[in-house]
């Protein structure tokens, strides 16, 4: 048990170990849902303890019994939100029925509607200490992006090598995020053309890397040593 100086003195207020009744589970849940609320309204710099608990509807006491300081609920938050939308990717067209293009287009369109309605998550990512575990699911979400376009890829290419193929899901990966980060600090009305600039600027980096390897060998050695002429 951890103790914390309350008005009337020290009370027993965080176990991590402790078993929870469902009222307990119940409580948390709200007290995340609250956090979540004021995380994506204040960010994670202004956001306090107490005001997640005067957003809940309970005294910071009761919060201390749950989570021990802002950085557990941000991490708990963050690990959450991760876990869900790393599900989400692998869900897409499970079947591979879509065509290159869709599949990108679809994982693209996804991820950025996550982070839309879920605003705080990206407050999150960005700017909390978040707990090892946290960031284990951090990667793990990272990580789903790339698989995702590596397996595309390879469905198109099955000669591209493992390695390849996850290098171009990573550089993806890096143009999302960049473009992603604009994204979240712009007016609603600038969202809708910078997600598709997002589709654009990662389609064009992948799709020369299917009609570049579809080529024959002489053209793209041809192509290549023209390049070194220039």
């Amino acid at each position: 048990m951890f103790p914390c100086f309350c008005k009337d003195g020290y009370v027993t207020v965080f176990d991590p170990n402790r078993k929870r009744n469902a009222r307990g589970e119940q409580r948390q849940q709200d007290l995340l849902r609250a956090a979540a609320l004021v995380f994506g309204r204040l960010g994670y710099h202004e956001t306090t303890t107490n005001a997640i608990a005067s957003k809940a509807g309970v005294s910071p006491a009761t919060l201390y019994q749950f989570f021990p300081n802002k950085d557990a609920i941000a991490s708990a938050l963050a690990s959450s939100y991760a876990r869900e939308m790393a599900e989400a990717e692998r869900s897409i067209d499970p079947e591979e029925e879509l065509d290159f293009t869709t599949a990108i287009t679809e994982l693209i369109d996804l991820c950025t509607s996550f982070n839309q309605k879920r605003p705080e998550f990206h407050t999150l990512v960005v700017d909390a200490p978040l707990a090892p575990s946290a960031r284990e699911d951090k990667k793990k979400l990272g990580q789903a992006f790339v698989n995702f376009i590596a397996e595309r890829l390879a469905k198109e290419l099955p000669s591209l090598s493992h390695s390849e193929a996850l290098h171009h899901g990573q550089v993806a990966l890096m143009i999302f995020r960049g473009i992603l980060d604009e994204f979240m600090i712009s007016s609603p009305r600038a969202r809708p053309r910078l997600q598709q600039a997002m589709r654009t600027a990662i389609l064009r980096y992948l799709l020369p890397v299917l009609l570049e390897e579809n080529q024959p060998i002489v053209a793209r050695t041809s192509q290549k040593r023209g390049d070194r002429s220039l």
